[in-house]
């Protein structure tokens, strides 16, 4: 779902997209900011840990992967952290560098393939 293409220098970068409702939204742009903000490889940004919020209900849903200080932190800001899988999606993504491509799928969703 929402498939999503990233251009550099004009031509295809990034190709990533995720099913999950309210959640894709999330997960595409946490995807798309750890390459580009972050300079993950799309192995590493797809496997980050996540964290998504939609107003209701009002808490923070967080992978089981994101560390303990970083939670802490954000409960000491005032949010209320839940560990939950709606934080997730499951993503697959294309990226194109130095014209050889590299796929990964989001272990995440059992059965998930990248060929």
């Amino acid at each position: 779902m929402t498939p999503v293409i990233v251009l550099k220098d004009g031509k295809a970068h990034l190709v990533t997209g995720s099913p999950g409702g309210s959640r894709i939204f999330t997960v595409v742009m946490q995807v798309i900011m750890n390459v580009i903000d972050h300079e993950l490889n799309i192995a590493e940004a797809t496997s980050a840990p996540r964290i998504h919020h939609q107003w209701l209900p009002d808490a923070l849903g967080v992978d089981k992967t994101l560390n303990y200080d970083t939670r802490r932190l954000l409960e000491a800001m005032g949010h209320t952290v839940k560990e939950s899988s709606s934080a997730s999606g499951s993503t697959q993504s294309i990226m194109l560098i130095d014209g050889i491509f590299y796929g990964a799928s989001d272990t995440r969703r059992e059965n998930a393939l990248t060929v």
